[in-house]
């Protein structure tokens, strides 16, 4: 595909291998509630390039700070920012690297130039560091809501698309799974279990 959008998606692989996110065992209710950020704050990281003016640059910040963590947004750089349909921004994923890929993706299939994409933007909870389990905003609320308190429980996210399901009872992590891909991802494993 496009050398920027490998070039992310082949850091999301190592970043996801490096944090054994996808080979580890899943954590409990307990262990994951230390890894969450707040729900409450987030920031916006500006991404200088040449091809941004400074007056794009803060209206793309402006507009970012009203969406979920993770985001990201990705601009055609020989397109009209403000009018193009390949400016894209993602939200709601369950990291940064996820929002980039996404970003990119829609931003590259939809611009009319031949230089490929560029993140312009990310969007992370305040005083983010890199944390063995990142979930997205909704998804960190639906675990502190919904999860449950007692019993059999479970929760899996789709680090491709950012969905997520939540799963009780007999065979939570089947369960959360199944929510999870009825949501239309493919990729769904389970990272919080109190079975």
């Amino acid at each position: 595909m496009i050398a920027n959008t490998q070039r992310v998606l082949g850091g999301l692989i190592l970043a996801l291998a490096g944090s054994g996110l996808a080979l580890a065992e899943p954590m409990t209710i307990k262990d994951a509630k230390k890894q969450l950020f707040s729900a409450k704050n987030s920031e916006v990281e500006m991404i200088a390039h040449d091809f941004l003016t400074p007056e794009n640059a803060a209206l793309l910040e402006q507009v970012a700070q009203g969406y979920a963590y993770y985001a990201a947004v990705a601009v055609a750089p020989d397109d009209e920012l403000l009018k193009s349909e390949a400016t894209m921004l993602v939200a709601n994923h369950h990291n940064a690297d996820a929002a980039s890929v996404a970003a990119l993706a829609g931003c590259n299939a939809a611009r009319k130039s031949a230089t490929p994409c560029e993140v312009v933007a990310l969007v992370r909870p305040r005083k983010w560091e890199d944390r063995d389990l990142q979930l997205s905003l909704e998804a960190t609320l639906a675990l502190d809501a919904d999860y449950g308190r007692k019993g059999a429980r479970a929760m899996a996210i789709s680090l491709k698309t950012g969905f997520f399901g939540l799963g009780q009872g007999d065979d939570a992590a089947a369960a959360a799974v199944s929510v999870c891909r009825d949501k239309g991802a493919e990729d769904c494993i389970v990272v919080v279990s109190d079975e």
